[in-house]
């Protein structure tokens, strides 16, 4: 494969009203009809993504970008109904890549700087539906004692916390 000098020059960051239209329309093109069924789905219709931690990878010049690639996070808590605890945290997802660009760290780097964003402003937890060994390499786990509101598999609903002993435990909520 020879090596795309564009795919390698560049930036991210935070999504603009601009991008966000390119954003759907690349998520849409790359997972198809078929996503808008899944239960992640349902926890992000109806909100709005936490705009200070959406993501997205261009290329190009100013007024003139190329968008490679985006990771939106939205709000959600985990409520504990034994303990009457509301957890703010965030959903992530969807990552999406241009297909052409795939395997050149545009994702794995759309999760760093998403992950660390969400730490930075204060929430101790990001919840995802996903590959484990994708995942693992950023520090995800199994979200054990995490109920999500739907049909989903329990082995691909991962949790990444901002501190080890942090154990969450209850139910997904999605916030409108």
């Amino acid at each position: 494969m020879a090596l795309d000098t564009l795919a390698l020059d560049y930036v991210i960051g935070l999504e603009t009203p601009q991008t966000a239209r390119r954003v759907v329309e690349l998520t849409d093109r790359v997972f198809g009809p078929g996503r808008h069924s899944k239960t992640a789905e349902r926890l992000r219709e109806g909100s709005e993504p936490v705009h200070d931690l959406c993501f997205a990878a261009t290329t190009g010049s100013l007024g003139h970008e190329r968008l490679l690639g985006s990771v939106r996070l939205w709000p959600i808590f985990i409520y504990n109904e034994e303990t009457n605890v509301r957890e703010p945290l965030v959903f992530l997802g969807p990552i999406v890549v241009e297909p052409s660009h795939r395997g050149l760290g545009i994702g794995k780097s759309l999760v760093r700087l998403s992950v660390n964003a969400a730490f930075n402003k204060g929430l101790r937890a990001v919840l995802l539906v996903g590959s484990q060994s994708y995942f693992k390499p950023f520090g995800f786990e199994l979200a054990e004692g995490i109920e999500m509101p739907g049909p989903v598999d329990a082995k691909r609903v991962l949790i990444r916390y901002r501190d080890d002993h942090l154990k969450l435990m209850g139910r997904v909520v999605k916030v409108v």
